[in-house]
């Protein structure tokens, strides 16, 4: 499970369970083999997205998790959204990708690069409120 501030600070707790278990619904073989794999593929992303967030803090770049991870909502066929803050020069541009790209490289989990700078500021509250 993540949660998100509103300053975009993101905190992610390792515990969090999806699927028929969390609702109290009797689980089938296949049932459990998708809640298992969610589950896996979910603390990857977390894992990661720790990393990015961490590394980026350090280059001095602000990103958001928006989206399904953010929601605590990421299932087995979710992708990684992240909302990048600040200048989109070309160069900062392809350190944020390279650093992202790095980070999820293996992990089979595609992700979406959002610039804040690409699209209007109220599309950009709208990603962050709907993260909170």
């Amino acid at each position: 499970m993540m949660d998100a501030n509103a300053c975009g600070v993101v905190t992610i707790h390792p515990q969090g369970t999806f699927g028929p278990k969390a609702t109290g619904e009797k689980m089938n073989k296949i049932d459990t083999l998708i809640h298992r794999r969610a589950n896996d593929r979910r603390k990857t992303a977390q894992a990661c997205v720790a990393r990015i967030l961490l590394n980026a803090k350090a280059r001095g770049v602000d990103i958001s998790v928006v989206g399904s991870l953010a929601r605590s909502s990421f299932r087995v066929h979710s992708d990684v959204d992240l909302l990048i803050h600040g200048s989109t020069d070309p160069a900062r541009r392809a350190m944020v990708e390279r650093l992202v790209a790095d980070q999820l490289r293996g992990t089979n989990i595609p992700y979406d690069l959002i610039f804040a700078s690409d699209i209007s500021a109220e599309r950009v509250q709208e990603l962050l409120n709907d993260c909170v």
